[in-house]
């Protein structure tokens, strides 16, 4: 079976580590924590274009993680999808401002379909990691799992 790539589209399994560290040690090791992992992808691969979308969707999925985890206290997998969804949408916005092309907002609507798809999966995975993890550590997680 041939599955064509498609651009911009990734798995990200990266984010579950964030998730991950968001439910156990709290917003200040997620952010600290991601932050590190997006500068260490801009010195392997340069700081150029993909740094750029990289940084703006981790700033604005953050940014809407941690007010809705502050304020909702949403399950595992409504962070997972509000950051995959919102991450997509952050690349989008800064290439259409880079390439001063409204016209690349079309796509908008494959980065979110892809990011409800992903988030969803990254989420499944998350949540079996905190419940192992659990079984190790004395404390709660900070926000449901279910």
């Amino acid at each position: 079976m041939f599955i064509p790539a498609v651009p911009g589209v990734k798995l990200e399994l990266a984010n579950s580590i964030g998730l991950i560290l968001l439910a156990l040690y709290g917003p200040a090791e997620f952010v600290a924590i991601g932050l590190l992992r997006v500068l260490l992808s801009g010195t392997f691969s340069g700081f150029g274009t993909s740094f750029m979308l990289s940084l703006s969707g981790f700033l604005v999925s953050s940014a809407i993680v941690l007010i809705s985890y502050v304020f909702n206290k949403l399950s595992i997998y409504g962070l997972s999808l509000l950051s995959a969804v919102t991450h997509g949408v952050g690349q989008v916005v800064v290439i259409a401002l880079m390439y001063e092309n409204v016209l690349m907002l079309n796509y908008l609507i494959v980065m979110m379909i892809s990011g409800i798809i992903t988030g969803l999966l990254i989420a499944a995975l998350a949540k079996i990691v905190i419940l192992r993890l659990k079984m190790f550590k004395e404390e709660e997680c900070n926000y449901e799992v279910n």
